[in-house]
């Protein structure tokens, strides 16, 4: 743990950030989604159909839309994609806690999703490049608070639900609203490579797709 946090106090400002921010990422998410089928079917009354189909849009709109999410990343810059993510998902963790609304527990499952699709490309290609030859220990210790973001969300959760899942949800708004925040403030934005963002973003696709390595 010591070598951990020397490695972690060794790296810039925005790398720290990120890293902490990826930890107050997971920990607002696994502090709130390990129970939201309960709710759902408890705390909204509704049926295991309708369940699968929020639990699915939110994956579905998250991981399906990476792709997308990383050409806006390319096309307008790492930070407002990160802080347009986490804004998102400050919107829809709220709607999961304030409304039993079928066609509002529909949106908030697809903004959720869709902010993860806007700040984790973002997030991982902002590391990526401001690491530079210390991409590996770049990422071996934003893994260590990874792991540490899915291990203490649950148990936050649950120390929270004695208030309701309204205040889960709240909660894990909260979150995300911080880090919204402090990346709006201590984030620098990084400048784009002259003439790639404003690349048509088939070609940008294509480029990727072409790449053997």
């Amino acid at each position: 743990m010591k070598a951990t946090l020397a490695q972690f106090r060794s790296f810039d400002r925005p790398i720290r950030l990120l890293q902490v921010n990826q930890a107050g990422i997971n920990i607002g998410f696994y502090m709130l989604m390990p129970y939201l089928a309960q709710h759902l079917s408890a705390g909204a009354g509704l049926a295991a159909w309708t369940i699968g189909l929020i639990l699915g849009l939110r994956n579905a709109s998250q991981q399906g839309m990476f792709l997308i999410g990383g050409a806006l990343a390319d096309r307008f810059g790492h930070k407002p994609m990160i802080m347009a993510g986490c804004a998102l998902r400050t919107v829809g963790f709220a709607l999961f806690g304030l409304t039993t609304s079928l066609p509002l527990l529909v949106a908030a499952a697809v903004i959720t999703g869709l902010a993860g699709a806007l700040f984790n490309p973002a997030a991982r290609a902002y590391l990526a490049a401001a690491a530079g030859e210390r991409k590996v220990a770049a990422f071996a210790v934003f893994n260590v608070f990874y792991q540490g973001g899915i291990l203490l969300g649950p148990l936050l959760g649950v120390l929270l639900l004695a208030g309701g899942f309204t205040a889960v949800c709240l909660g894990a708004a909260g979150i995300f609203a911080v880090l919204t925040v402090l990346q709006g403030f201590y984030l620098p934005a990084r400048p784009r490579e002259p003439g790639r963002a404003r690349q048509p973003v088939l070609r940008a696709w294509r480029q990727a797709f072409g790449d053997r390595a």
